[in-house]
């Protein structure tokens, strides 16, 4: 008799949007983690471009679909609605380029009128690679630390151009989405227990 086979994994998906000031390599960023290999020769992104990308955990299958978005200010209303029942946002800056870390506030903005409380949010300085071999930082890694912080944001800084860091930081994003859906189930199937019994036993 041949053993029982595991039952598939439960598939989940979840929306992450991207945003950031043009030029910071969103676009390069979402490739490498896409199919781990660099393009520097991405067009400026026009309104919004989109992608998938599944991961399998220890407990489901994930799907991310991967909302990228144009950095520009002439498109900056349309890309505010591509928030909306975003399950995670990422708020991306280029280490080298400290107005893109300073304009980071004004795209926390647009995200928190627009998404849920509690929608998971990660800050991610961008070209780790360009800071190091030049030996300096625009950004330091302590001012991206402390403005994550001062947002509850995931914090990460990469490289999309040697991959450093890339697969490790949208993981750790992927985790804790799930663990937010997780305790999501966990308090509605709490009401529904109680609504339950309070239906069956309840005067």
């Amino acid at each position: 008799m041949q053993g029982e086979e595991a039952l598939p994994k439960p598939q989940r998906i979840f929306k992450v949007v991207f945003v950031g000031d043009s030029g910071v390599g969103k676009s390069s960023f979402l490739h490498q983690f896409c199919n781990h290999e660099f393009r520097g020769n991405f067009a400026a992104t026009i309104g919004v471009d989109f992608q998938v990308k599944t991961l399998e955990t220890k407990t489901s299958v994930v799907t991310l679909q991967l909302w990228d978005t144009a950095g520009q200010e002439r498109y900056r209303s349309m890309t505010k609605t591509y928030f909306r029942k975003a399950d995670g946002v990422i708020v991306m800056y280029d280490i080298n380029l400290e107005a893109s870390f300073t304009n980071v506030r004004n795209w926390m903005t647009s995200v928190q009128e627009q998404v849920e409380p509690g929608t998971v949010t990660m800050l991610v300085g961008n070209k780790l690679d360009t800071a190091e071999e030049a030996g300096t930082k625009a950004v330091k890694t302590k001012n991206g630390q402390e403005l994550a912080k001062s947002y509850e944001m995931l914090f990460y800084e990469v490289s999309a151009k040697t991959g450093a860091n890339v697969d490790d930081a949208m993981e750790d994003l992927t985790r804790l989405l799930q663990e937010k859906e997780d305790k999501k189930m966990e308090e509605v199937l709490q009401l529904t227990e109680i609504t339950t019994k309070k239906g069956c036993c309840g005067r």
